[in-house]
C-alpha cells in the first residue's frame, strides 16, 4: 500500500488513532510497511486471528528498528494498536485478524 493511501485512511478514520499517529506514520512509514507485510504473511499462512504485538516483537527481534527522532526507545509499544487499526482499515478483507480494545474499531474490522 502506498503512503498516500495509508495517510488518507488515517485521516478518514481519525477517531481510531492516537492524535500523533498521523505525524508518526509520515516519519516512520517504512516501519508500518514492514508491519503490513508481516501481517499479510500471517494472514496468508492461514491465521484468522493473531496478535499484532507478536508481529511487532518479531520485527524487533529481526531488526534494530528505531523510530525517527527517538534516540532512546526502539519501536514504541503504543504504536502497535494504531498500526493494527491502520492495517485493518486498509485490508478489510482480513476482518478479525486483530482484536481491538479501548478505541472503537470500524464496523466489520474486529471479530
Amino acid at each position: 500500500m502506498s503512503i498516500e493511501t495509508a495517510r488518507a485512511a488515517v485521516l478518514l478514520h481519525r477517531e481510531l488513532f492516537r492524535e500523533d499517529f498521523y505525524e508518526w506514520l509520515i516519519a516512520n512509514y517504512p516501519i508500518f510497511e514492514y508491519f503490513e507485510q508481516s501481517a499479510y504473511k500471517v494472514r496468508q499462512s492461514g491465521f484468522d486471528h493473531y496478535s499484532a504485538r507478536t508481529i511487532v516483537e518479531v520485527m524487533r527481534h529481526r531488526t534494530n528498528i528505531r523510530e525517527i527522532g527517538d534516540g532512546t526507545w526502539k519501536l514504541n509499544d503504543k504504536r502497535t494498536p494504531d498500526m493494527a487499526r491502520l492495517y485493518m482499515a486498509l485490508h478489510p478483507e482480513h476482518a478479525g485478524l486483530f482484536e481491538f480494545r479501548s478505541r472503537k474499531a470500524p464496523e466489520g474490522l474486529a471479530a
